[in-house]
C-alpha cells in the first residue's frame, strides 16, 4: 500500500526560518544565571538545565515517523540532530492512517531505534495522535477523513505488539461511543491517555477523565474556526484541573493572549511545551504533496487555513513563554523537562545536560551545547547564535565529542 507520508525530503535539509523576534518580557526580571565574555553591557549568560522532552513531534526536515519506508539511517540522524537542539526524549507521533499504514510505521521505527542503544535511549515512546479523532472538518485538522475511525482495544493491542510495547500516549477524542471503554482499557495497560482533536462537550470530557484521561493535546488547536462563546472545549478542558495541557507556542498555533490565558489556568504545574513539528518543519518554501510551506514557514494543508504541524524549536516555545506569558525561566524550562516526564511517569535523567546562552541583545535563550546519554555536544559559535539556530543559511553541524 503506499504510503500518504511520502515527502520528497532536501539532503541536506535546511535549517527552519525564524521564530518572531521577541522583545523580553518588561516585567521579567534578568535571569541569574553564569556570566561570560563580553564587555560589560553585552555579557551573555549561561544556563545549565535538564535536556528537552517533547511529546509530540511528527517528524522534521521532510521525514515523517508516520511514513513506514523512512531509511533506516535517516532515524539515526533525525534524532541527532534533534539532540543538538536539546531533546534528549521525545516521542515519534503517529497521526491517524490505516491499522497496517501505522502498523508498518511502528515496526519500522522500532527497527531503527533498534540498530543503536543510544538512538533507543532518546525516545520515551511513541505517541498515537488517532485514529479515534472527530470526524469533522475543523477539529479533524489535517488528519485524513477516510482514515477516522474508533479505536477498539484489540486493534490498539495488535498496534501495540507491533510497536514492540513502546506506545506510551494516545491522543484520542472522547464523544465516540466506544471512547470510555478505550480510555479505560488504555489506562489499565499502562498508556496515558490524551484528549484531542475533539468537539466534545463539558459532561463527556468529566466523563473521559474519571475514565483516566489526564492531559489535553495541543489545547486551543484541532479546533473548528469558530466556536460557542462558552462553553467550548477550550475553557471545559481548561477549567479541569485533572487535566495537564501541552501547548504549541509558536505564535500561530497560539496567539499571545490565547498562550497568556492558558498559561495562567493550567499553571506551572499542568503545562507542557511541545513542538508539534511538521515532517516539513525545516524544509524550505512550496508545496509538498498537499501540503504547503509558506516564506514565513508555516505549514498549512494546501487550499485551507488548517495548520498542518508546527515548524518551532522548544528552546523557541521557552523563549515565547517567557517574553509573552511572563513565566519565569525556571518555571519555562520544568515545562519541557520535568512535567512532561511527570505525565509519563517518568524522572529526568540527572546525568544529562543542556548548555543554555542568553543573548542580552535580544533577550533570547538558545542551545549552546551539552551532554545527552553519555555524550557531549557542542554548537559552533557565530557572531549570533540565535541567527544561526534559526535562519535560512545553510546551519553547521553540531560537534560531537
Amino acid at each position: 500500500m503506499t504510503s500518504p507520508f511520502r515527502l520528497s525530503p532536501l539532503n541536506p535539509p535546511p535549517p527552519p526560518p525564524p521564530s518572531q523576534n521577541l522583545p523580553l518580557h518588561p516585567d521579567r526580571p534578568k535571569p541569574e544565571s553564569k556570566e561570560i565574555g563580553g564587555d560589560c553591557e553585552n555579557r551573555d549568560r549561561i544556563h545549565i538545565t535538564s535536556p528537552f522532552w517533547d511529546l509530540q513531534l511528527n517528524g522534521r526536515w521532510g521525514w515523517s515517523f508516520s511514513d513506514p519506508e523512512i531509511p533506516l539511517d535517516v532515524v539515526g540522524r533525525l534524532i541527532r540532530r534533534l539532540a543538538a537542539r536539546g531533546v534528549g526524549k521525545f516521542c515519534p507521533t503517529f497521526i491517524t492512517a490505516s491499522s497496517e499504514i501505522l502498523a508498518q510505521a511502528l515496526e519500522r521505527l522500532g527497527e531503527a531505534l533498534s540498530l543503536e542503544s543510544w538512538l533507543s535511549d532518546r525516545v520515551a515512546g511513541f505517541h498515537l495522535e488517532g485514529p479515534m479523532i472527530s470526524p469533522r472538518d475543523g477539529y479533524r485538522g489535517a488528519h485524513p477523513l477516510e482514515a477516522v475511525r474508533a479505536l477498539r482495544l484489540d486493534e490498539f493491542d495488535w498496534l501495540q505488539e507491533r510497536a514492540g510495547g513502546r506506545i506510551v500516549l494516545v491522543t484520542l477524542a472522547p464523544e465516540w461511543p466506544e471512547a470510555l471503554e478505550t480510555i479505560a482499557g488504555l489506562k489499565e495497560r499502562g498508556v496515558v491517555v490524551a484528549l484531542g482533536h475533539t468537539a466534545a462537550d463539558g459532561e463527556r470530557i468529566a466523563q473521559a477523565v474519571e475514565a483516566g484521561a489526564t492531559l489535553s493535546t495541543h489545547l486551543g488547536n484541532g479546533l473548528a474556526a469558530e466556536l460557542p462563546r462558552h462553553p467550548n472545549p477550550i475553557w471545559i478542558q481548561g477549567a479541569e484541573d485533572r487535566l495537564m495541557a501541552s501547548l504549541i507556542a509558536d505564535g500561530l498555533h497560539l496567539d499571545d493572549a490565547t498562550l497568556t490565558c492558558l498559561w495562567r489556568i493550567k499553571g506551572p504545574e499542568r503545562t507542557i511545551l511541545v513542538s508539534d513539528d511538521s515532517p516539513l518543519a525545516g524544509c524550505p518554501p512550496g508545496q509538498y504533496g498537499p501540503w504547503w510551506v509558506d516564506e514565513q514557514g508555516t505549514v498549512r494543508v494546501v487550499g485551507t487555513s488548517y495548520l498542518a504541524g508546527a515548524n518551532l524549536d522548544l528552546i523557541d516555545a521557552v523563549n515565547r513563554l517567557i517574553n509573552v506569558a511572563g513565566a519565569s525561566l525556571d518555571q519555562a524550562l520544568a515545562c519541557v523537562t520535568t512535567n512532561p516526564a511527570r505525565l509519563l511517569g517518568r524522572t529526568v535523567d540527572p546525568g544529562d545536560y543542556v548548555e543554555l546562552e542568553w543573548d542580552r541583545t535580544s533577550g533570547l535563550w538558545s542551545v549552546r551545547g551539552g551532554e545527552i546519554g553519555g555524550r557531549r555536544f557542542r554548537n559552533p559559535a557565530t557572531p549570533n547564535r540565535r541567527d544561526r539556530m534559526n535562519s535560512w543559511r545553510e546551519e553547521p553541524e553540531a560537534i560531537w565529542d
